[in-house]
């Protein structure tokens, strides 16, 4: 049997157009479908950013600007750094400036009161550690500037109450224990001293006042083992102080330790030398060299005016300076032509005149070497004698010179010399020829002898045969 699909038959004509309606709807749904999702600008052609104007800048207004520090604080800094490189006056002076900008600054006040103190600067001192204090009670550092003042004006009862208070609000302040303790020595309350200075060593061991402090006041307690102990430890904190090894010396000699005291004296001088040295010997080359300065400023000034200008087609050999001619110092040149005394500035003004001498001129030229110095004499042949004075170090070269040029014969000394070495030769060749000479003599003598001896014997004999 045969089955027959049941088809839906279409024609061909109608298929082609239904294929492009369905690419036309399906266009359209993805365009719509674009325009859903895409932004609205999206679809629309891309354009290039427009540039956008440069934001403007907002005037700042005067609260937003950093406010600059206030005239006294600034005036405080400047002092802290001229202290620091201990410029006390012009730290002092800032801190005036200061105070003046602000009177109610209790810091300027302090540190005013404090320099002044290292000054020896007393009545100031307490004067502005009291105005420091009225206006921030309570302040230690304050109180303690104020009792080393007062001790310094050997005002102790008043010193040790202020030192006292300054402990009292600062127990941890070595400072103020030292300085304390110092007052009750000068009291005469040494054990109370003592340990007070002990008190110090506890917050700063490496206290070398405090050291020294306690080892004073263990001497005056005539507790000598203690003295040294305390003496060996200020050695020990500060090994290069000379003031230490001082004590320990003075404390081992007294306790009968003779060599070791010397030793310590010895190493204490030493020390001193090296303190010292630094500023010795900056003083030392600052005075040469001033003196140096000063006489390199005379010389040019003395020789500066004395300037030659050779004329035309003349040649200078050689100048020289400190030449005196009639006691005006100046410059001696010689050129090929001439000799030349050229004064100095100071002396051209006071009537000093220019010497100049044709060496055609010059009949002779003498030395005269002194120990403090030579003459060179010039006769002229008009028989004038002209005489330039100088040192050694200068008529050396003067007179080798004038030699070279034929100005002057050498020096007879020398041409002695010259004339013995030349001589001597032919003197001994001489003595040579003439030698063979005096041995034929010699020769002629002892031949003659020789006859005559001969003869007295025949006439001898000639006797003998006649007997």
């Amino acid at each position: 049997m045969t089955v027959i699909e049941n088809t839906l038959a279409t024609p061909v004509g109608y298929r082609s157009y239904g294929l492009k309606a369905a690419l036309l709807l399906s266009s359209l749904c993805i365009a719509l479908y674009a325009s859903a999702v895409m932004p609205v600008g999206a679809q629309t052609k891309a354009k290039p950013p427009e540039a956008k104007p440069a934001p403007v800048a907002k005037p700042v207004s005067k609260a937003s600007a950093p406010a600059s520090p206030p005239a006294d604080v600034i005036l405080i800094a400047k002092a802290r750094r001229a202290e620091s490189d201990d410029r006390y006056n012009l730290a002092c002076d800032y801190l005036a400036q200061a105070i003046v900008a602000n009177p109610k600054n209790a810091d300027a006040h302090y540190l005013l009161a404090l320099l002044k103190g290292r000054q020896n600067s007393y009545d100031v001192s307490i004067d502005q550690a009291k105005r420091c204090l009225a206006l921030r009670p309570g302040y230690a550092p304050a109180h303690s500037v104020l009792g080393r003042a007062l001790a310094g004006k050997r005002n102790l009862p008043a010193a040790a109450a202020a030192l006292g208070e300054a402990v009292r609000l600062d127990p941890t302040n070595a400072t103020s224990y030292s300085n304390l303790a110092a007052v009750k020595g000068m009291q005469g309350e040494y054990q109370k001293s003592a340990d007070l200075y002990r008190q110090a060593l506890k917050f700063a061991p490496t206290n070398l006042t405090a050291h020294l402090g306690l080892a004073s006041a263990l001497g005056k307690l005539n507790d000598k083992a203690g003295q040294i102990e305390a003496c060996r430890n200020a050695v020990k904190a500060a090994p290069k102080s000379s003031v230490a090894h001082g004590r320990l010396g003075y404390a081992l000699t007294q306790n009968g330790d003779t060599a070791g005291g010397v030793s310590e004296v010895v190493k204490s001088n030493f020390l001193r030398v090296q303190e010292s040295w630094n500023d010795f010997l900056g003083m030392f080359l600052t005075a040469w060299a001033s003196v140096f300065l000063a006489f390199a400023a005379i010389f040019a000034v003395l020789f500066a005016g004395s300037r030659f200008k050779p004329q035309e087609g003349e040649v200078v050999l050689k100048s020289f300076f400190l030449t005196f001619y009639k006691d005006k110092p100046g410059r001696f040149v010689v050129t090929d032509t001439r000799l030349v005394f050229v004064p100095e500035s100071f002396s051209a003004w006071f009537g000093a005149t220019r010497v100049s001498i044709q060496r055609p001129q010059i009949e002779s030229i003498n030395y005269l070497s002194t120990v403090g110095g030579g003459t060179v004499s010039i006769l002229t042949r008009d028989k004038s004698v002209h005489q330039f004075r100088m040192p050694l170090l200068v008529l050396d070269p003067v007179r080798s010179l004038l030699v070279s040029q034929g100005l002057t014969a050498p020096d007879p000394l020398e041409a002695a010399a010259a004339a013995s070495a030349a001589t001597s030769e032919p003197t001994n060749a001489a003595t040579k020829i003439d030698a063979p000479a005096d041995e034929e003599k010699k020769v002629e003598i002892k031949a003659d002898e020789k006859i005559e001896a001969e003869n007295a014997t025949e006439e001898v004999k000639d006797d003998s045969e006649k007997n």
